[in-house]
């Protein structure tokens, strides 16, 4: 059975990979559509990062990281500035 963190790292990788498919798609039907070469990177640019934004928010959403048990201690607060 995989763990929670290996399930994350599962996520991620398959939506950044779809972000990147999306992405490319987007890019050859700009340019298949006639615009230049810096407007088609741009769109399958931009693309990319709103698919994988959105695919980040969604693994975040569905697999949220683990909690940590209440018996176990908390963090060392951090020590007060010294006194002039």
């Amino acid at each position: 059975m995989l763990t929670r963190q290996a399930v994350r790292i599962v996520a991620v990788v398959i939506a950044v990979l779809l972000a990147v498919v999306i992405g490319l798609g987007a890019g050859i039907v700009t340019a298949a559509l006639g615009a230049r070469a810096l407007v088609a990177v741009g769109a399958g640019g931009g693309a990319f990062i709103a698919i994988a934004t959105l695919g980040m928010i969604i693994v975040a959403y569905l697999v949220p990281p683990a909690q940590v048990p209440a018996h176990l201690p908390t963090p060392a607060a951090p020590l007060p500035p010294p006194q002039s």
